[in-house]
């Protein structure tokens, strides 16, 4: 199966997901994000401060624009700006969850002692 047949197949059942679910793609993009990043964590058993989990949800999304930008033409998939917008999307909320994680467990974000 190439990419371009892949396309034709993932473009509809990605309309089809937000249709069912009553988000748009922006909201998809970034619930589905975070549940991959959890996921990733779970899996390799690795915390949400480790870089391996946010790696593989940018590999997906990578994957997912790859097939994105072989859609057919006329539609509004396959373009850079809309692959670049629908990355950052996706990897804010994992980016900031791995940064905080990181920050808490580093001892940045201690609460204060009381007197």
């Amino acid at each position: 199966m190439s990419l371009a047949d892949l396309a034709m197949v993932w473009g509809p059942v990605k309309v089809q997901i937000e249709y069912v679910l009553g988000l748009s793609s922006d909201a998809v993009h970034v619930h589905v994000s975070v549940l991959m990043f959890l996921f990733f964590a779970l899996v390799t058993r690795r915390r949400l401060s480790h870089p391996m989990p946010w790696l593989m949800v940018l590999g997906v999304e990578c994957l997912n624009e790859l097939v994105d930008m072989n859609q057919p033409f006329g539609t509004i998939e396959n373009n850079w700006p809309a692959s670049w917008h629908d990355i950052k999307n996706t990897m804010f909320l994992p980016t900031m969850i791995m940064i905080v994680v990181a920050l808490r467990d580093r001892g940045f974000m201690k609460p204060r002692q009381r007197r």
